[in-house]
């Protein structure tokens, strides 16, 4: 097989596996979140209240996608949807006190699933790793537009 192909296996193989591992790994620790949830909720905590599209746009999915992470979350009791008054189309995505209760649990558990899968790898491999995952993105960039 030629190694372009090879990585290009390899890495559709890693992310869906990178899918389900965190998807086990959050269930096992009562974290009552998708992947894609934890990572909308993560940015929230991180950054504060969003719009759906800067979601969509940091998440790289389409807004479509981002509506329906965001019902998904609300009907959890995690997130609410507050209406911009000068544009009703827009909404800006607020976290409740029942994520904020979740943040430790949930960032602990993320770090942890981190420590595991990183383990046995230098930290010279992870900054290596990185800098190739970036210039692959960039790549891609490039050569699409539509991506930027």
């Amino acid at each position: 097989m030629l190694l372009s192909k090879e990585i290009a296996v390899e890495l559709n193989l890693t992310g869906c596996r990178l899918k389900q591992y965190t998807s086990v790994m959050l269930k096992l620790r009562g974290v009552d979140l998708t992947p894609e949830q934890f990572l909308l909720i993560d940015l929230l905590w991180n950054q504060g209240p969003l719009s759906q599209q800067q979601l969509a746009d940091q998440m790289q999915k389409d807004k479509n996608s981002v509506t329906k992470l965001v019902d998904a979350i609300e009907r959890k009791g995690f997130a609410v949807r507050n209406q911009n008054p000068d544009d009703r189309r827009s909404n800006t995505i607020i976290l409740t006190p029942k994520a904020q209760e979740l943040k430790l649990k949930a960032k602990t558990a993320g770090i942890d699933m981190l420590d595991m899968m990183l383990q046995d790898i230098s930290e010279e491999e992870q900054r290596n790793f990185l800098m190739t995952l970036r210039k692959l993105s960039l790549n891609m960039s490039l050569a699409t537009p539509d991506l930027e």
